[in-house]
């Protein structure tokens, strides 16, 4: 019986890649929702947090009406809108820190995966080590 060998080693790129993308996935989700239209929802956030904190008054002088999402918060959370402005701030500033960490093994793995000429070398790739991530996640 023959066996195609590139055949085979594709199978295993194939697998090798949807792996590394699973991780990754998992990766983001220690610091973000992963669910569709919920990136829209942290853009938005973001932009009424970034209203609020320019203003000389705390978000005194920006209307409600344009702060909707961390007006609704605040109240849910019985801070002010500025607190809550501080708050989205800095998780998107820890976001920002994680996501480059996540896209850095991100790029490494497919570098690796790339260069892989055998099977080992293809399982290897995709071996990736989260330890930093997590424990960045957490800080």
């Amino acid at each position: 019986m023959l066996f195609k060998v590139s055949a085979d080693l594709t199978l295993e790129r194939v697998q090798a890649q949807t792996d590394i993308d699973r991780q990754v996935r998992l990766a983001r989700m220690l610091f973000i929702t992963v669910i569709p239209g919920q990136d829209a929802i942290y853009a938005l956030k973001l932009r009424e947090a970034e209203l609020i904190a320019a203003d000389p008054r705390q978000g005194g002088s920006v209307p409600e009406g344009e702060t909707s999402h961390i007006t609704a918060e605040a109240t849910e959370d019985d801070v002010s809108r500025f607190e809550k402005a501080v708050e989205i701030l800095t998780r998107d500033q820890h976001w920002a820190v994680g996501s480059q960490m996540i896209e850095t093994l991100r790029r490494s793995a497919n570098a690796a995966l790339a260069a892989a000429r055998t099977a080992p070398e293809i399982r290897a790739a995709c071996e990736i080590d989260w330890r930093a991530v997590r424990i960045f996640a957490q800080a």
